[in-house]
Parts: C-alpha cells; sequence; structure tokens
C-alpha cells in the first residue's frame, strides 16, 4: 500500500479528478480515493494505491499525455510512502 496527497483550488481539482477518471474510471490499483473541501477553501485529496509501481503505471497510462500536452500541474501530488497503520471498514 502507498500512500499520496494532492491539494489544489476546486477548479484544479475538479479539472484533473475529470481527466484522470479518478472516480469515474478508477484505476485498478486504487485501493481508495477520498477529497475534502478544507477551512483554506483548499481540496485536499487522499489516494491509497496498491504499491508505488501501480503510481507509476497509472502515471504512463494516463497522467502522461495530459502532463505533455499541458505541463505539469501546479500542485502536483505529495508522495508519502508507505502507511505503518492501516484500516479500511469493509
Amino acid at each position: 500500500m502507498f500512500v499520496e496527497t494532492v491539494t489544489s483550488p476546486r477548479d484544479e481539482w475538479e479539472k484533473w479528478n475529470e481527466r484522470l477518471g479518478m472516480t469515474t474510471d478508477p484505476p485498478a490499483a486504487l485501493v481508495a480515493s477520498v477529497a475534502w473541501v478544507g477551512t483554506d477553501g483548499l481540496v485536499t485529496a487522499l489516494n491509497v494505491w496498491d504499491s508505488p509501481d501501480a503510481i507509476a503505471d497509472f502515471y504512463m497510462e494516463r497522467v502522461g499525455s495530459f502532463v505533455r500536452a499541458e505541463g505539469k500541474p501546479p500542485n502536483p501530488p505529495e508522495r508519502h510512502g508507505q502507511p505503518i497503520a492501516a484500516y479500511f471498514r469493509r
């Protein structure tokens, strides 16, 4: 399991979320994705992946073409690594 977060203005988050299909066509390696609006008005999304390799595959399959066409997002994901504890209710 591997965890990342992305914090950005809502319009930027909506643009990338829609293009990448994070909630409409989630990648098989995406375990969970939760997004919320903070008190500062920014959206933070927490993504839990199967592994770091899964993120690399996702980049090659979906993200890379957008980055090549438009450049890197102003607020890229922050990779946090392997969690030391996790709980998911089934």
